[in-house]
């Protein structure tokens, strides 16, 4: 039987960026790729990951916390900042666990990144559905920019410091933030794609940046502006 990412998250109890984290960290059998960023799983899938969380501190339990303690300690602070030890500490284990599951600071910025992403992805996804269906979102990108800011205030600070780095020549962020951005843009843009496209990943990502830029203008709005965001002008998505 094949299951949607959502239905994988309904069967578990394990979160879409959880379910990520195990497929790419290689803890789970490979879905079938659809097509981006989507999977279809099954049952083999269902019986690993509620193994991994039957776990009382396993592997995937301890990363998970290393990059959600890391996450939280990025949204405020640049990547110099923020040492082994404030990760470490901050997720409760000891700091020379950290590379077990980690080989450097490098490659947990790029755990966050992913991770922050997928979810990120889900939820933009998630919230473009809940604005009316396709034909209305076509008709009214200004109110899915908008829904969008509040979805892409949580990554914008991770991309805004993976964005600097690449600006000073850093290659490995430059990628990244390009994974990052087409991964985002696929997923904004896909509503507004035409039926008969025949390039769609390039329609799709022009059209995802176009709204990703109009939503990123939002963010930056509300930043300079006496709330942060301004609960009285729309109404947030789960």
């Amino acid at each position: 039987m094949a299951l949607s990412l959502s239905d994988l998250v309904n069967r578990t109890g394990v979160p879409a960026s959880t379910i990520h984290h195990y497929r790419r960290s290689g803890w789970i059998p490979e879905p079938v790729v659809i097509s981006g960023k989507r999977f279809e799983y099954d049952e083999r899938h269902v019986e690993a990951i509620l193994e991994l969380r039957a776990g009382s501190l396993s592997a995937a339990d301890s990363a998970d916390r290393l990059v959600a303690a890391a996450i939280e300690a990025f949204r405020t602070r640049s990547f110099s900042e923020v040492s082994v030890s404030d990760i470490t500490a901050a997720a409760h284990m000891a700091k020379g666990n950290f590379y077990r599951y980690f080989p450097s600071k490098e490659a947990l910025i790029t755990a966050c990144v992913e991770t922050l992403v997928d979810d990120t992805a889900a939820r933009l996804e998630s919230a473009l559905q809940s604005l009316g269906g396709v034909d209305q979102l076509r008709d009214d990108a200004d109110k899915t920019a908008l829904v969008l800011g509040y979805v892409l205030a949580d990554v914008l600070p991770l991309l805004l410091e993976i964005g600097a780095r690449a600006a000073k020549g850093h290659e490995p962020s430059a990628d990244l933030a390009r994974k990052a951005l087409r991964t985002l843009a696929l997923v904004a843009g896909r509503p507004f794609l035409a039926q008969d496209t025949t390039d769609a990943d390039t329609e799709t990502i022009s059209t995802g940046l176009s709204v990703l830029q109009s939503a990123f203008a939002t963010v930056m709005s509300w930043a300079v502006g006496p709330d942060w965001p301004p609960d009285e002008q729309v109404s947030a998505p789960v």
